[in-house]
């Protein structure tokens, strides 16, 4: 917009285009008062009333023209162009024009007249483009006003809208939930915000605005924000939208027999409504959003006689909006409503409602369907003894014997809060799943005898796949990688035949098993090979809730096994099409902060982790707490933030346990780094611990860290069982640990430096930092100058430095304050006498500062310090060697 305004541009001005809300008019102003701060600017407004009226829009300037200019257009429009030169004074002309639809066409042709003869630029502000004068439509077909269309924002960017409207840092699961509550309309999202942050479903802990689902809200704001769309509406039409707003969809034939066709129309035009077809023509809301304030605005009394009027038509409506209706309305609800609301509310991520809507029918217990979809939502909630409990009482309340496709799906369910349940003690015993892996052959027998009792084949096969991946998970998330990837890996063989997404899932569990043990490549191609699909939402056969937790597996995997630059690659490559297939909520912003963890780096990772382990401590379905806490405590630690380190500590000790071996193990590699940063002298001997642990265990990544770790927190001894270790593991990662483990255990930094370049290129930025120093503290220490220079040349290439100050400080960085000035002095060919004189000190005190000088640079003379501190002077032979000596 603002290349507009510049004289040699072809265009003269922008058409922008959005919903009520979305900031057109902000957006406008703000490049006004950025870019056309010396213009004058000429402000119209359109209206329906000032539409109805030639030049309407332009009625307070023409009252200063002279009354025989204002006889005929074509004069107008010369005298308010004469009128408008007149003020500008010779400045830019801009026209500034919302609600530009509005215009009468007399406004717009004198406007549009004034962009095509350049007396002017423009902006103008459409809610509705269609409806734009033709002259503006010209304009903009023969390129001389470009058009914007404001698109709604992005979750990421509702968040940093949101942080600066609350003040303070809110959490992702927080600003997700409030951008789908308004569309990412900023105006609508500010409203959400502040009925949100009334009714306490956002609230503050700990310095962070995190998301509470328990408190629910009536949106006050976000009503009155959008009244003005619902002005002019006759009862009728205001009746049908509260009836659709409580039942998701109506029957079109049951609406005409209460409404007008014409009054239906009239909604639709206006965009308030929509025709679906759901088995029948059917009405639903146009914007989801109306449909919440809406219903915020309605009372159980209100909505009994709503009720009254006409019934949810389970047929056509949404089953989670009819039984909250019906509940709300103290009415019950019907056991197949009971059981496809709680199934809707299941899939929609809502296992608090699910449970309600269950529980509502008092039979519940006597239905397989319904006491799946109940232990469903408690082990969403994380109550994995309450699901198990429901299944027990569900057995003893119906003793028929009857199996189901549904009476095998209880079973993974069963199994799953199985798994839950050993969550606290697998990590520290034997990390068997035998309590709780019979109920999988149990399963297949089940699934067999259905098939010989005429199951059908597509019904068959979905259980089968169901059955395949709750056992991946259970084997994976006990750790037992072996059996995991002999099991997988024939039936991924098995190619497309059982769906691709299905494929992909099975994938991402035989990614685990494959890099946590030591086939780490063969992790990376198949990880790289999934993600397009993973993130691809047009797979029939994946839904979200499948491809995201597959996602932060393969992430996860990725970065244990040190590929953290194809983890950053995988998580950045959807950056700016947030939505549907892009890994999202609190699951993102831990990924984002382990990322950041893994890499070294500190403030990064606390930014992201802070806020996701105070959401996780509000609401914390996936167990995820634990591992969070751990990792946010050593990044806490990182950054000398020692009593929070100590807190997050504390809180990853209370919280349960995470139901992943994996991640429980990486819980513990970060406690055991943070409690060294906080002073702990048994770190060595906890990371061989575990190192052992991970070795009889068969997960080989996770040994190959802790080694690494040890030998990095200074433990050489261990040098050579890391050696030993990554020798046998495959990928980068295991060969730049070989080298580390040379370079550490011989002291040499050419090895060093090798690994070094290897962890900057996967992203480790810490490792590679340290190593750096650790090879220049060896070469320093030998008197290998050539080495030591080219360390210093290489950092100040890799930092884009090419000013001589920067090498001369690179050099001088490890000498005193003092040592640096002296050091200067004599390099610039000042006598001792001169430089003591100087400093007031004396010349033998001067003699024994450049002992030191020269003993640190090793150089045996001013002269070799006068070349060293001048590196332009040096030329390339002396690099060129040292790149020999290194190599």
């Amino acid at each position: 917009m603002a290349d507009c305004l510049k004289p040699e541009s072809a265009v003269s001005g922008c058409l922008v285009v959005g919903d009520s809300g979305t900031g057109k008019s902000a957006l406008i102003r703000h490049v006004l008062s950025v870019y056309g701060g010396a213009a004058y600017v000429v402000n119209v407004r359109g209206s329906a009333f000032a539409g109805r009226t030639p030049f309407g829009a332009l009625t307070f300037m023409l009252s200063e023209l002279e009354p025989e200019s204002a006889s005929h257009p074509v004069l107008i429009l010369r005298g308010l162009t004469e009128l408008i030169r007149e003020r500008a004074a010779g400045r830019q002309v801009i026209l500034a024009v919302d609600n530009a639809e509005e215009l009468d066409e007399f406004s717009a042709m004198v406007l549009g007249q004034m962009v095509v003869n350049r007396s002017a630029h423009m902006f103008a502000a459409f809610r509705d483009f269609s409806a734009a004068p033709a002259e503006f439509m010209g304009l903009w077909r023969e390129g001389l006003l470009t058009r914007l269309d404001l698109e709604p924002m992005l979750p990421s960017e509702c968040a940093h809208l949101l942080e600066a409207n609350l003040r303070g840092p809110i959490s992702r699961a927080a600003a997700e939930e409030l951008a789908s509550a308004s569309g990412g309309n900023p105006s609508m999202l500010l409203a959400v915000a502040e009925d949100y942050r009334e009714c306490g479903r956002v609230k503050p802990r700990d310095g962070v605005w995190v998301l509470d689902k328990t408190r629910h809200c009536t949106f006050p704001r976000l009503y009155a924000a959008m009244a003005v769309r619902l002005t002019g509406l006759s009862a009728g039409q205001r009746e049908l939208l509260d009836l659709l707003a409580l039942s998701g969809a109506l029957p079109l034939e049951q609406v005409l027999e209460r409404l007008d066709s014409l009054e239906v129309d009239a909604l639709q035009e206006a965009g308030l409504l929509q025709l679906q077809h759901r088995g029948a023509p059917a009405l639903s809301l146009g914007d989801p959003a109306l449909g919440t304030a809406l219903r915020g605005q309605l009372d159980s009394g209100r909505r009994r006689e709503l009720l009254e009027i006409m019934v949810p038509d389970t047929a056509v409506a949404l089953p989670s909006h009819a039984a909250e209706w019906l509940l709300s309305a103290g009415a019950k609800l019907s056991a197949p409503l009971a059981l496809s609301a709680g199934r809707a509310a299941n899939a929609a991520g809502d296992p608090e409602a699910a449970q309600e809507y269950i529980e509502a029918d008092p039979d519940y217990l006597s239905s397989t369907a319904a006491v799946l979809e109940l232990s469903r939502a408690q082990l969403r909630r994380g109550n994995a003894a309450q699901a198990a409990d429901a299944i027990l009482r569900h057995r003893s309340f119906d003793e028929t014997g009857t199996v189901s496709p549904d009476s095998v799906r209880l079973l993974l369910v069963e199994a799953a809060s199985g798994c839950r349940a050993l969550a606290e003690q697998q990590f520290v015993a034997s990390g068997s799943a035998d309590p709780h892996a019979a109920l999988f052959g149990d399963a297949d027998r089940m699934l067999a005898e259905l098939r010989t009792q005429g199951l059908a084949h597509r019904e068959a096969a979905m259980l089968e796949r169901e059955l395949v991946l709750e056992r991946a998970r259970c084997l994976t998330q006990h750790g037992q990688y072996s059996e995991a990837a002999s099991f997988l890996s024939g039936i991924y063989a098995r190619g497309d035949e059982n769906g691709r997404g299905f494929r992909a899932l099975v994938g991402s569990w035989l990614c685990v098993a494959w890099g946590m043990s030591d086939r780490q490549s063969d992790a990376h191609e198949l990880a790289a090979a999934l993600w397009p699909i993973l993130t691809d939402v047009h797979q029939p056969d994946l839904d979200e809730g499948q491809a995201a937790p597959a996602q932060a597996r393969i992430l996860h995997v990725l970065m244990v096994t040190g590929a953290l630059d194809a983890a950053a690659d995988f998580l950045y490559q959807d950056a700016g099409t947030e939505g549907d297939g892009s890994l999202g909520g609190t699951l993102r912003e831990v990924c984002e902060g382990m990322l950041h963890a893994f890499a070294g780096r500190g403030a990064a990772a606390i930014a992201l982790l802070h806020p996701a382990a105070t959401q996780l401590a509000v609401f914390d379905p996936d167990g995820l707490q634990h591992t969070v806490s751990a990792v946010a405590a050593y990044c806490a630690a990182l950054q000398g933030q020692y009593e929070r380190a100590e807190e997050h500590l504390r809180t990853a000790g209370a919280v349960p346990a995470t139901p992943s071996w994996a991640l429980q193990r990486t819980a513990a590699h970060f406690t055991v780094l943070a409690r060294n940063l906080l002073g702990s002298e048994d770190a060595h001997e906890a990371l061989a611990e575990l190192a052992a642990k991970d070795d009889a265990r068969g997960a080989g990544a996770y040994a190959v860290l802790s080694l690494l770790s040890a030998v990095r927190l200074g433990d050489t001894a261990a040098a050579q069982q890391l050696l030993d270790t990554a020798s046998v593991l495959q990928g980068r990662f295991a060969r730049l640990c070989e080298d580390y483990a040379k370079g550490a255990a011989g002291c040499d930094p050419q090895q060093l430096l090798l690994a070094s370049d290897a962890a900057a290129a996967m992203g480790h930025e810490l490792f590679a930092r340290e190593t750096g120093e650790r090879a220049l503290e060896i070469a320093a220490g030998s008197g290998d100058r050539a080495t030591v220079r080219f360390i210093h040349r290489s950092r100040r290439l890799q930092s884009g430095e090419t000013e001589n100050d920067a090498e001369v400080e690179d050099c001088l960085r490890g000498l005193t304050a003092r040592e640096r000035v002296i050091a200067r002095q004599a390099a610039s060919g000042t006598s001792n006498k001169m430089i003591a004189a100087e400093l007031s000190i004396s010349v033998r005190t001067v003699e024994g500062h450049l002992y030191q000088i020269y003993s640190k640079l090793h150089v045996g003379s001013r002269r070799e310090l006068s070349r060293l501190l001048s590196p332009s002077q040096t030329g390339s032979a002396n690099q060129s060697g040292a790149v020999r000596g290194v190599r």
